[in-house]
């Protein structure tokens, strides 16, 4: 017994059409507009971050800057190079540190801050003069002793002769010096020198020169 033929193979089943591969959610264009955006805005935020860190750091500079006050003192440094047959020696650095004090200036006449260039002047070389005056036949100075203020010394030159009286006194503007019974009172205005009372000399004064 034979079969008739059957239907030719896939007959009554409609071939199924190509399947396409699922499309990616991020190959759409508006997903790529967001992402594009997105990366713009990361990075202007970056870049304004940077911007502002710079400028912070500028002004911070900028504050810490401060002014030195100058000061009187100097320091010179000099390097010194020394050598030696068969051995080297070491660069030695020699620092030398200076200080500069400023010294009053005088109106007398030859005179500066310790007295008259040709005498009389202060003993010590950090004595310096409180009072100078100078008369028609007289010269004076009131010295003080180093730094200690109210420590004086009178010191004058009359006709060649000198003169030095410890511990004068200061009275107003004028300087009382004792040498005994003699009395030598230097002001702004006059060397006036007595003696048990009794003016000796009243030498007007033709220049004058105090600290004070």
């Amino acid at each position: 017994m034979s079969y008739p033929p059957g239907p030719p193979q896939g007959y009554g089943y409609p071939t199924p059409p190509p399947q396409q591969p699922p499309r990616s959610p991020w190959s759409s264009p508006v997903v790529l507009v967001a992402i594009a955006i997105g990366l713009l805005v990361v990075i202007g935020a970056g870049i304004a971050a940077w911007a502002l860190t710079r400028n912070s750091s500028d002004s911070d500079s900028a504050g810490a800057t401060s002014t030195t006050p100058s000061t009187s003192t100097s320091t010179f440094t000099s390097t010194v190079t020394r050598t030696q047959a068969g051995a080297p020696v070491p660069t030695q650095t020699q620092t030398t540190t200076r200080t500069t004090t400023a010294r009053p200036s005088v109106s007398v006449s030859g005179a500066d801050w310790q007295g008259f260039l040709s005498g009389p002047r202060c003993n010590a070389a950090d004595d310096p003069a409180v009072a100078i005056g100078q008369t028609t036949r007289s010269r004076v100075v009131i010295c003080q002793v180093g730094a200690q203020t109210g420590r004086w010394y009178y010191k004058g030159l009359a006709d060649g002769n000198t003169i030095e009286i410890g511990y004068p006194q200061q009275v107003g503007n004028s300087f009382v010096a004792q040498n005994g019974s003699t009395t030598y009172t230097v002001s702004p205005s006059s060397l006036v020198i007595s003696q048990n009372g009794s003016t000796l000399a009243d030498e007007p004064m033709l220049a004058y020169w105090s600290l004070s």
